[in-house]
């Protein structure tokens, strides 16, 4: 592969794009360009540290054998032997590791941008970035749709489309970037289009006496009814023979139909109008947050820095990118399929003077790697069509591909080839690089057997002998993975749902809400949910709307029959003083992304096929659809048209499509045919996914109402399939072979640490005395009143308070408790230890497993550079213990994360005083 200056590189699912990328940069790190010459940007942090780690390791470890792939690689790049390469990494080492490299995720890079000009926005520069502020917002959408009178016209919208709160916040999220400007409309009547009816019946009526043809002509029905009616949409039946050719008749229908037209366009024109209006005070919240709370969520930063290209910041804005381009000579871009328009339109004047020749810092280039056929995210924004539109706009840009496939098992490279061959467009066949045949099964259920059919399968492979751990079953929605799990756990088999599993889905935590919605609205649905949940019927209560919500939640726990201090419930109690009320917290708790506690972490993976992008699994279970097929409740069209560069937007009205609405039957068919496309590109991530055995369970007789995503089936009379798969058989299961540990293992999240029990804080033969007894639980005591603290929340302390004497007041005397909290509170006064949690992410109480040894850390700190280890001790009577301990706990996390500082303080919390001995 040359190196081409402006290059588009479309990689299939396990092609080695991650390889290809970090070449692509050390190669023009060997070609002298400084590292803060060089952009990288990714979507996700966890790419963006993928993509760090594999340009260090590359590079610093170019001369050993494990890399002799790259160092091929970058010969044929650069046209140079292999000892040219390594002197030249030799000559770049110094400055390379001194240097600060530009592996940035869109939003960093955005936010970066924001902070030079935030103060033109008047936003102030040294603004907090959050993943998303949505509560706030919405609390202050609320507000001024009180201020502005607008509250009936919401409820109106939400009646008349039959959808939730939620859909509207979603929906306006979206909206929100699409530059619409609010305007005046008028409620149109029907009054001229009923009228033009009337005439077109007086004539009608005379003409024939058939009794279908009658139907068609009664003044008593509504406008919405008679463009359901065969008079408009199918004027070519039988019974309208004798009339077909009339000319009163025609001319009498033509006026009723321009009529009707007019009508539904002026209507569409109110109904947009009333949207954008509430569009443009959405973002009157974003903006009253964003300015107030000094806090912007990652499409906040997005939207502002797209707000800066408007015409009005033109010259700010041509300053800007001069600015950047001095600094930025060469862009590379991952997964560019899934980039916005948002995000492409704050990129586009960069790449444009990238490939233009030369810029501010003289000859640059511009790399970007995608496959569309992974472009999954459209529902949130991504525009897979920018990906071509690129290199379309740009000749300059050339394209190569990736052929090989060096994740999948020779049978499922050449199963997925065979089946999406025909779906795609000049699709091109990857050729397997692996020379074991692995496994491919079509297995087919009827759909009442599902979860008997995917026990059957995962007995299957465990028999074949496959670890549990190293399956993973992919299915379409978050409530698809609930039923399998409870399943599979009441089957006895461990499951792992932490990609999915929130805490608002934990049983004991639904169930609690549930309640709580019951006692408010009084809505008999989410009495039948707790029952569901619990067996047991309880009758509503009384709730004291200005209590704490925490009291409350805790107090019908109690009331039914939960432990009210199960860890998932006092995370509950946490979370709940997020929330102004009772009131906000019913109606917006659902949209909580906090994880349940008891995640488990080990066992059968189950997640959503588009949770899945990205990763890789030995053995894949692909499930079909196993919901209810849903009604399109969109009140509008929206789609983005690349010719044109503008949004298009159309009321989602079938009257449009019966009235013979050409360029809304156009959309409403482009449309159709992304939505498919999005479901094929879903089922090509998800089948690609596997590593040695693909296992597909497809419906065996589906139709409209129970529809398949792996068999043909009919639905209003029409064909629908997306994949239409014959059940088979290839190859054996092969069960994995554990490699051995690597002296260098890559960063890992804090997310797969392995669960184990509390571990017991002293010394064995110390539980032969009661005195010792006592120690124990006095030092279990105090770690689970730690545990329960929040440290940046004095509110969290009276919990934990509670949470204590209900969990240890059987144990300890009160002076002991009292002598806890006492502790307790001279720590988070410390100074030393506010210190070194300052600025970080706090990991309580968490285990890691290590070279099969398993360990467990009080508190973990972290921020970007840094972990910082903490270990809790009642008493320093074992010094030299304690240190070996802690010793062992940096050695392990110095591993694990080469590229962080990693640093450790035993806080010995003692009767009188805090000390803190650094490691």
């Amino acid at each position: 592969m040359s190196f081409e200056s402006y290059l588009c590189l479309e990689a299939s699912a396990g092609s080695g794009k991650t390889f290809a990328l970090s070449v692509r940069y050390i190669a023009l790190l060997l070609q002298g360009n400084h590292p803060s010459k060089i952009l990288a940007l990714t979507f996700t942090n966890k790419a963006a540290n993928e993509m760090f780690h594999r340009i260090i390791t590359t590079f610093c470890n170019l001369h050993e054998d494990k890399q002799k792939g790259e160092l091929a690689e970058l010969c044929e790049l650069l046209d140079k032997e292999p000892k040219q390469i390594l002197a030249l990494r030799d000559e770049m080492m110094g400055e390379f590791l001194s240097s600060e490299l530009k592996i940035s995720t869109f939003d960093s890079f955005f936010a970066t941008i924001l902070r030079q000009f935030s103060l033109n926005l008047g936003i102030m520069p040294d603004f907090n970035s959050v993943e998303n502020n949505k509560i706030l917002v919405k609390n202050e959408f609320k507000k001024l749709l009180i201020s502005n009178s607008m509250i009936t016209s919401v409820a109106k919208y939400l009646n008349s489309t039959n959808s939730k709160e939620s859909d509207l916040f979603d929906k306006l999220d979206m909206l929100s970037q699409c530059k619409f400007k609010p305007y005046s409309s008028i409620c149109p009547t029907t009054k001229l289009a009923m009228k033009k009816y009337e005439e077109l019946c007086d004539v009608a009526l005379k003409l024939s006496s058939h009794k279908n043809y009658i139907k068609n002509f009664n003044k008593n029905l509504s406008l919405k009814d008679i463009v359901e009616k065969p008079i408009v949409k199918a004027i070519n039946t039988d019974y309208f023979e004798k009339v077909i050719d009339n000319a009163e008749f025609n001319s009498a229908r033509d006026a009723f139909i321009s009529a009707a037209k007019e009508y539904y366009l002026a209507l569409e024109k109110y109904e947009i109008a009333q949207i954008s209006n509430l569009i443009n005070l959405y973002k009157q919240a974003i903006i009253n947050v964003n300015r107030r709370e000094n806090s912007l969520s990652f499409a906040d930063i997005g939207n502002w820095v797209n707000e800066l290209l408007t015409s009005k910041n033109k010259q700010d804005i041509d300053m800007l990118y001069f600015r950047l381009d001095a600094r930025i000579k060469h862009i590379l871009i991952d997964e560019f399929q899934d980039t916005s328009v948002n995000q492409y339109e704050i990129l586009e004047p960069l790449i444009a003077e990238s490939v233009a020749g030369i810029g501010q810092s003289g000859l640059g280039s511009f790399f970007y790697v995608g496959d569309t056929k992974q472009s999954i995210y459209r529902f949130r924004g991504g525009e897979s069509g920018l990906f071509n539109k690129l290199k379309d706009d740009f000749s300059q840009i050339k394209t190569q591909n990736l052929g090989k496939n060096y994740r999948s098992d020779k049978f499922i490279v050449e199963y997925v080839n065979n089946i999406f061959r025909s779906k795609y467009t000049n699709y091109i066949d990857q050729i397997p690089n692996s020379k074991d045949d692995g496994y491919v099964k079509v297995d087919r259920f009827d759909f009442n057997e599902y979860l008997d059919k995917i026990y059957e399968n995962i007995t299957h492979l465990s028999q074949s002998g496959v670890a549990y751990s190293d399956m993973a079953i992919l299915c379409w929605k978050n409530d698809d993975i609930y039923k399998i799990k409870n399943f599979l756990e009441s089957k006895g088999l461990i499951v792992s749902t932490q990609m999915t599993n929130m805490l608002i889905k934990s049983a004991n935590v639904a169930a609690v809400v549930a309640f709580v919605k019951y006692c408010i609205l009084g809505d008999e649905i989410y009495s039948l949910i707790v029952y569901e949940i619990l067996k047991s019927k309880n009758d509503k209560l009384e709730l004291k709307i200005d209590a704490p919500i925490s009291s409350t939640l805790k107090f019908i726990a109690k009331y039914l029959g939960i432990e009210p201090y199960d860890i998932d419930m006092l995370k509950l109690y946490e979370i709940s003083n997020n929330y102004s009320d009772i009131y906000d917290f019913i109606f917006n708790i659902d949209e909580d992304q906090t994880k349940s506690a008891k995640s488990s972490q080990n066992g059968i993976t189950i997640m959503t096929l588009h949770k899945s992008k990205g990763l890789q699994f030995d053995h894949v279970i692909v499930m079909d659809s196993i919901a209810k097929s849903s009604v399109d409740k969109n009140k509008f069209l929206i789609e983005y048209d690349l010719n044109s560069n503008r949004w298009e937007i159309r009321l989602n009205n079938k009257a449009f499509e019966n009235l013979g609405d050409e360029s809304y039957i156009k959309l409403k068919n482009r449309q159709k045919e992304l939505d498919k496309i999005d479901k094929i590109n879903a089922l090509y991530v998800a089948l690609t996914r596997a590593k040695h055995s693909l296992i597909i369970l497809a419906k065996d007789d589906p139709n409209g109402k129970n529809i398949s995503y792996f068999t043909q089936y009919i639905s209003n009379h029409n064909t629908v399939e997306y994949l239409n798969l014959d059940e088979c058989e290839l190859g054996s299961i092969k069960p994995a072979i554990k490699e051995q540990e690597s002296s260098l293992v890559k960063p890992v999240e804090l997310e797969p640490f392995i669960k184990v029990a509390r571990q017991e804080i002293v010394k064995d033969d110390e539980i032969k005395s009661e005195k010792n007894l006592d120690l124990i639980y006095f030092g279990n005591a105090l770690h689970y009143y730690l545990e329960s603290l929040n440290f940046n929340d004095i509110k969290s302390q009276k919990i934990a308070n509670n949470c204590l004497y209900n969990r240890f007041g059987a144990y300890l005397d009160s002076d002991c408790l009292e002598d806890i909290i006492s502790r307790a509170n001279r720590l988070i006064n410390n100074i030393e230890f506010l210190e070194i949690i300052d600025g970080k992410e706090l990991y309580k109480e968490q285990e890691i497993g290590f070279n099969g040894a398993l360990k467990r850390i009080d508190l973990l700190c972290m921020n970007e550079s840094e972990i910082y280890i903490v270990d809790y001790k009642s008493s320093d009577k074992n010094l030299d213990k304690d240190r070996a301990q802690v010793e062992q706990y940096l050695e392990i996390l110095s591993q694990i994360y080469p590229d962080k500082s990693v640093k450790a303080a035993i806080i010995y919390i003692l009767s009188e005083k805090i000390q803190i001995l650094k490691l």
